[in-house]
């Protein structure tokens, strides 16, 4: 078994609600990342916003091309945030070396194939033999291995993205910024989650770095509640009748702490 096979495998059974896996080739019917062009961007849409005004009653430019865009930075930046957290390794994140599948109603993501053999890891990792290895240093240097990678990705994406509606343009990298960092989260906190998010979070995304100008935003709001500030916005608060998602940066940090206090 390739080593990335085993640490999909494991990244795999961190989320209940999408499925990893390391492929040889993209499987029938799902879309490599590459192949996401201004076309492609504009069905996702028009999927999108049929959905909002099935299920929402309406609809708005800014909300389907927020969704859109946040969809799809979820790809690159989850699988190396999940690979890095499980197993400290690092596995290409070129456009061309993932592929994906997207949900029938809600058109997200709930699959990612890794396809490149190659990745990094650590002096002590098992693997560190293998002829696809690269070794680095510590986990700092890991930590800007896998920046580099999502910040390529992001770069090449963002260079011929073409959403319906103008995002600002904070929201363009921040989206790529804000899946990196949630990537780290544990499906169900505990205390030993909650240490081990904040360990890898503050490895990966300690600051300004040439990647990028934040630095994680994970807190504990009421000292108990792991939780985090979003860079970009979905937009949802357009459609919807609920107002800002609980992370966006619309919510205040006090309206934030209220809702996580509330019984589930």
């Amino acid at each position: 078994m390739h080593p990335l096979a085993a640490t999909a495998a494991r990244a795999d059974a961190s989320r209940d609600w999408l499925a990893i896996s390391y492929a040889e080739a993209a499987p029938d019917g799902w879309s490599r990342c590459s192949e996401v062009d201004a076309d492609r961007i504009a069905a996702w849409e028009a999927r999108v916003e049929a959905w909002h005004r099935a299920e929402l009653g309406r609809t708005h430019a800014m909300s389907t091309a927020g969704y859109v865009l946040s969809y799809y930075a979820d790809i690159a930046p989850t699988v190396g945030a999940l690979f890095f957290h499980v197993d400290r390794r690092v596995p290409s994140l070129a456009r061309g070396d993932l592929a994906f599948r997207t949900e029938d109603t809600y058109t997200y993501p709930d699959g990612v194939a890794v396809l490149g053999r190659s990745f990094w890891c650590l002096p002590g990792d098992e693997a560190a033999g293998h002829p696809d290895a690269t070794v680095v240093a510590d986990e700092h240097e890991l930590g800007a291995v896998l920046r580099a990678q999502v910040r390529a990705h992001a770069d090449d994406f963002l260079a011929s993205y073409r959403p319906s509606a103008r995002l600002p343009r904070r929201a363009l990298l921040g989206a790529f910024f804000d899946a990196l960092d949630s990537g780290f989260g544990p499906e169900r906190p505990d205390a030993e989650g909650v240490t081990a998010t904040f360990g890898s979070a503050r490895v990966v995304l300690p600051g300004p770095t040439p990647q990028f100008a934040q630095g994680t935003s994970y807190y504990l709001a009421g000292g108990e509640h792991l939780t985090r500030t979003r860079v970009g916005c979905c937009y949802y608060f357009k459609v919807g009748d609920d107002g800002p998602c609980t992370t966006c940066p619309r919510t205040s940090a006090e309206e934030r702490a209220r809702r996580l206090a509330e019984p589930a």
